[in-house]
């Protein structure tokens, strides 16, 4: 029952946006929020790898406040952070409607959404919200719960083309018949671009993967 939608949403004020955009190959995942004192912290990891860089706009974002590392892994830093914006990234009437977050992650310059909701009213519920304070808000996937067992995969443009050339071109051949510094030209991006957005390609197929409960059945390996 119910549908599955990545939503994009944007706003000067939202948690971590002035990061986002002056950061826009750096992957940021929103992990979880608590409240410690009167103050609501939220805890976020980062990929990429330029985490100095990155610790150094927190500093200046005015959404948030006393970025603390917390610990470092082989492909990700966690912080917490003090917010410092009313905006919620998924307001909390929402879990009234009973919608589901499986994560979020920054796109770009916004932040991915990616939700299960029970109805059409759970929907409206949320775009009722960005609309009274103002937040760009963008449906960009959309498609029944219940479709889990046809193989189709829900990736956006960009998306679908790193993939599609990447292919194609032989990326994916042991050993590699072109580079990434070849899919950055072919496609008029940088280097890191591609890295994110080739991440980001993938971590979609696996998501839709997982959340499906398809489980790979036995192949012959290579």
């Amino acid at each position: 029952m119910g549908f599955v939608a990545t939503l994009s949403i944007d706003h000067p004020d939202l948690v971590l946006m002035p990061t986002i955009e002056t950061h826009p190959d750096v992957t940021i995942r929103y992990e979880y929020s608590a409240t410690a004192a009167q103050n609501d912290l939220c805890f976020v990891s980062v990929f990429g790898g330029e985490y100095d860089a990155i610790e150094e706009t927190m500093v200046d974002d005015h959404t948030v406040s006393n970025p603390t590392h917390v610990a470092t892994f082989e492909n990700r830093a966690i912080y917490r952070i003090t917010v410092e914006t009313d905006l919620d990234l998924l307001p909390e009437k929402c879990a009234a409607y009973g919608v589901f977050v499986f994560r979020i992650t920054s796109g770009e310059d916004d932040w991915m959404v990616r939700t299960h909701m029970p109805d059409r009213d759970a929907l409206t519920a949320f775009q009722d919200y960005c609309r009274s304070h103002s937040i760009s808000f963008r449906m960009t996937q959309l498609y029944d719960s219940m479709v889990s067992d046809d193989g189709t995969y829900f990736l956006t443009e960009q998306q679908h083309e790193i993939l599609s050339m990447a292919y194609y071109a032989g990326y994916y051949e042991i050993p590699r018949a072109v580079s990434q510094d070849y899919l950055a030209e072919k496609l008029g991006i940088s280097t890191s671009a591609v890295s994110q957005r080739h991440r980001r390609a993938v971590a979609e197929l696996i998501a839709a993967t997982l959340e499906n409960d398809r489980t790979p059945g036995r192949r012959n390996h290579r």
